[in-house]
């Protein structure tokens, strides 16, 4: 692949083809999170960018209103109006486009309070960082030639399998994701 390809290939598919991993560090608030996102296995290569569409386009949207407001700054009227219908817009086109997707992407969120002296978790930590190690470590592998992508898969459905599948749900168990058990995270 050449350096051009490479990059576009970074944009599109994001970092990671199995979803994104996201950190915000402390902030006024005491509060830290840690968010794994988690596509289910088999997206395809234009759900994947329609879905990192859909979770980016409220501050690339609002950038783009801001420009068209911009751009119409002698019609203020005019400007406010291109640009609250162009950020709508882009929510209810994106939004059409990945409203069969969004309910098959798992997320597991921890959250940390660094207020009380001694930080305060909220989520199963080690859920995620099972999760996340036996995601990323075969990725790598995958990218290196060393495992084949219907082995990568597998690991990546195990991995989304062992995650909560509601906003609401919990996991009852002190989990560690199959994917990270005996067999290892590369099969």
């Amino acid at each position: 692949m050449s350096a051009v390809s490479d990059l576009r290939a970074r944009v599109v598919d994001g970092p990671h083809v199995w979803g994104r991993y996201s950190v915000r560090p402390v902030d006024r608030t005491m509060w830290s999170t840690r968010t794994l996102v988690v596509y289910p296995p088999g997206t395809t290569r234009r759900e994947r960018a329609v879905l990192r569409a859909w979770s980016a386009w409220p501050a690339v949207g609002a950038l783009l209103a801001i420009a068209v407001m911009a751009a119409l700054a002698p019609r203020a009227a005019l400007g406010t109006v291109a640009a609250v219908g162009v950020y709508a817009c882009g929510f209810l086109v994106l939004g059409r486009a990945a409203r069969r997707l969004r309910p098959g992407v798992r997320t597991l969120t921890v959250t940390t309070f660094h207020g009380t002296g001694r930080p305060e978790v909220h989520g199963d930590v080690r859920l995620l960082r099972a999760s996340l190690d036996a995601l990323t470590v075969p990725e790598r592998a995958l990218r290196a030639g060393a495992i084949r992508p219907v082995d990568f898969e597998s690991i990546w459905a195990d991995v989304w399998d062992d995650l909560p599948s509601g906003p609401r749900s919990r996991v009852s168990r002190a989990g560690t994701p199959r994917a990270a058990g005996p067999r290892g995270p590369v099969g």
